[in-house]
């Protein structure tokens, strides 16, 4: 099964980055990928992404450490985010994915990247002090 993994230094702390990416119903306002997130049943959550619609039905998280999402009706069967701190008020994240068809490694990778950026931007806007609210991802991504 190919895996894919790329990573990403963001100014913020490790529980600052985890409470983002567990929150699933705000996961369209950061990541670029996702639109939108419906709970479906008691956690079993239905996305609608670039990549088409992903149905997560189970979720292991380790408290500012890492999550991992399982998959079905996916072209990925697992993604999940590894959090290590590197100095103060700075963590490396990696997001990784595993995945059955390898000749989709290339659109994986576009993804992944875009995913860490706008995890990036939003996790910096929030530790300066921005107001989760008035966050628009797309203006933010695509300012210079």
């Amino acid at each position: 099964m190919p895996k894919l993994e790329r990573k990403i230094k963001i100014e913020s702390i490790p529980e600052n980055i985890f409470k983002i990416v567990t929150d699933g119903f705000n996961t369209p306002k950061w990541n670029p990928a996702v639109e939108s997130v419906i709970e479906i049943e008691d956690n079993k959550f239905q996305l609608e992404t670039d990549l088409g619609g992903i149905t997560i039905n189970k979720i292991e998280a380790y408290e500012n450490k890492s999550a991992t999402w399982y998959t079905e009706k996916s072209s990925m069967n697992i993604i999940g985010y590894n959090l290590t701190p590197k100095k103060e008020n700075e963590t490396e994240v990696a997001i990784w994915t595993e995945f059955d068809d390898k000749s989709q490694s290339k659109l994986f990778k576009k993804t992944a990247d875009s995913i860490l950026d706008g995890l990036k931007n939003y996790a910096e806007y929030i530790q300066g002090g921005g107001d989760p609210d008035s966050y628009k991802k797309w203006e933010i991504l695509t300012n210079p």
